[in-house]
């Protein structure tokens, strides 16, 4: 049996058991402080996936808007263009029909002319 310097009967087996139970005391209260910091790691990640995710809205919303001004801006380019279209294509519709229109009215007005003349 082997004592302690001090003599007090402790024995070298012992001290290693004492000593390996400390050990795994200590491991077990690391193993149980990297759980819980593991938790508070996921709580975390899962805060910042929701603020990644609230800004990640935010920015769409704001593209929505700008969206819907630029369609709205559109629709009023296409109007315009239609108009300024509308318009040209009347008055070249005018200028191919132009002189059909003046055989008619001159053919109107000749007509009017014609006219027996009633009365004494």
């Amino acid at each position: 049996m082997v004592t302690s310097p001090a003599g007090d009967g402790i024995d070298h087996a012992n001290a290693q058991i004492v000593a390996l139970r400390q050990i795994g005391e200590h491991v077990a209260a690391q193993t149980a402080r990297l759980e819980g910091l593991a938790a508070k790691m996921d709580d975390v990640r899962e805060r910042l996936a929701r603020l990644e995710a609230l800004e990640a809205g935010k920015l769409v919303e704001g593209l929505r808007g700008e969206l819907k001004g630029a369609l709205g801006r559109i629709d009023q380019l296409e109007s315009q263009r239609d108009r300024v279209a509308g318009a040209a294509d009347f008055w070249t519709w005018l200028a191919r029909s132009m002189p059909w229109l003046a055989t008619g009215l001159i053919a109107f007005l000749a007509g009017l002319g014609l006219k027996p003349a009633s009365g004494p």
